[in-house]
């Protein structure tokens, strides 16, 4: 690192002749042969071993910890609150659809003239107070609190659904963040080691020792990492944005900064997590209680082949208070049917109505389940992938491409090395710097949707 350093400072800044700037760059380097540039380093030290020193660099702003948005998102997302609510309702239905109907309570009154009440006069007139009630055919009200009852547990699931959802998305939105963070970070250091390249360009031109072509494409290469920030301080934007809009906050509120992310671990294959999925997936269970739900419709439905009943009482006041003389009082009692009589045009068809909403919800199952399948494998095969490729960049490529500068750097001291060749190896290092990030983002970004398919975590 001390050479590099040496190398750019004497090289920018003095005024003497590109000559003499690389032979004070060379006599700096005495007894250090690692040759390094903070830049290049930035990713070796941030991928592998360097996790802290990266969360120190830049800037104090405080570390936001993912846990804690994640929380705050399961209080105050309004999606959950949703979703929390109408399973509230829907646990209060059972006990209504499966208590019997209200009773009918009335009074009549039978008067014989117009011109005056003749309750006690006449042996017509009367006075009724009546109730009757009515009673499904047996098992009718038991069937519809069943359903209800499956109606509420699917409403849970999909609680559930729901917070798997926008937890994905926070989890989503958050790596986001961390990476176009990251990606403005190592585009920052790697302009300002350009620019510093930019002035040993000029310097070595201003002596005749350069050509223009070097400058001209040094200072194209920092319009382009100029217009890198721009764009990345746009999506910066717009993810923060998507944050706060997930944690229901206003939208000027401040939001930190991401912590350093660290690649959690996939433990589990392929085949267990095709097998958690069947059994803890919340939209699969959702699925198999609207299937549930159907089944009791229909025998609900084909119950409407049968009558329900109606019981009453009645007592008549006919103007006296006692059961003796020609006016005594009388009570009856009534039973009734409510009978299917249009059958073939109402209960039929809902018998048929009910056997295709019971094929429908099957339907609706197994599609979920392929579907769900289909993307725990896409995510599977892609985080495996972003696997594969942090272990080949942290392993191989970066250290590779960071001798490569290095060698490029050594060359261009003693002028076996033209500038293009050095500003090519610092570009292509800074290219797989921010491949690295974005590969890490990948990986638990395909994590946060398996857990969200699966209904188990798999990060923390």
């Amino acid at each position: 690192m001390r050479l590099i350093l040496a190398f750019i400072l004497t090289m920018a800044l003095t005024g003497v002749s590109a000559f003499a700037v690389v032979s004070d760059a060379q006599s700096a380097s005495d007894g250090n042969k690692k040759v390094v540039s903070d830049a290049a380093l930035s990713v070796p030290q941030c991928g592998t071993n360097g996790n802290k020193q990266c969360a120190s660099d830049g800037n104090k702003i405080e570390a936001t910890p993912l846990k804690s948005l994640v929380e705050e998102a399961l209080r105050n997302n309004p999606e959950i609150k949703a979703s929390k609510a109408r399973w509230e309702s829907s646990t209060k239905r059972p006990s209504q659809v499966s208590t019997l109907p209200n009773p009918e309570i009335g009074v009549n009154y039978k008067n014989v003239t117009f011109n005056k009440l003749t309750l006690g006069d006449d042996d017509f007139t009367e006075l009724e107070f009546y109730a009757s009630q009515e009673f499904p055919f047996p098992g009718k009200l038991s069937l519809k609190g069943k359903i209800a009852k499956e109606e509420a547990e699917a409403e849970e699931q999909f609680l559930e659904v729901t917070v798997r959802r926008v937890t994905a998305d926070l989890k989503e939105a958050y790596y986001d963040w961390y990476l176009v963070n990251k990606s403005i970070e190592v585009t920052s250091k790697n302009k300002e080691l350009l620019d510093k390249f930019v002035k040993i360009a000029e310097a070595k031109y201003a002596v005749g020792r350069g050509i223009q072509q070097d400058v001209i494409k040094a200072q194209v290469e920092v319009s382009g990492f100029i217009e890198r920030l721009e764009l990345l301080n746009q999506k910066k934007e717009v993810v923060v944005a998507r944050i706060r809009s997930i944690l229901s906050r206003p939208p000027d509120s401040p939001l930190g900064k991401p912590e350093e992310v660290k690649k959690s671990e996939l433990q589990l294959s392929l085949d267990e997590l095709y097998k958690l999925t069947e059994s803890e997936s919340p939209i699969l269970r959702a699925r198999g209680n609207l299937i549930e739900r159907n089944e009791q419709a229909l025998g609900l439905a084909k119950k409407g082949y049968f009558p329900d009943f109606i019981a009453g009482f009645g007592w008549f006041n006919r103007g006296k208070f006692t059961n003796e003389g020609p006016f005594a009082n009388e009570w009856v009692v009534r039973v009734g049917f409510i009978v299917p009589l249009y059958f073939s045009r109402k209960e039929r068809f809902g018998v048929e109505e009910s056997v295709f909403q019971l094929q429908e919800a099957k339907e609706e199952y197994r599609s979920t389940s392929l579907n769900l399948s289909f993307t725990v494998k896409d995510k599977y095969i892609t985080a495996k992938t972003s696997e594969k490729l942090l272990d080949l960049y942290s392993k191989g490529i970066i250290p590779q491409a960071t001798l490569s500068l290095e060698s490029a750097i050594a060359g261009y001291e003693v002028g076996n090395v033209d500038f293009l060749t050095l500003l090519d190896n610092l570009v292509t290092l800074f290219n797989f710097e921010l491949s690295y990030y974005t590969q890490l983002a990948e990986y638990q970004k395909a994590l946060a949707r398996i857990e969200e398919n699966i209904g188990v975590d798999l990060t923390r």
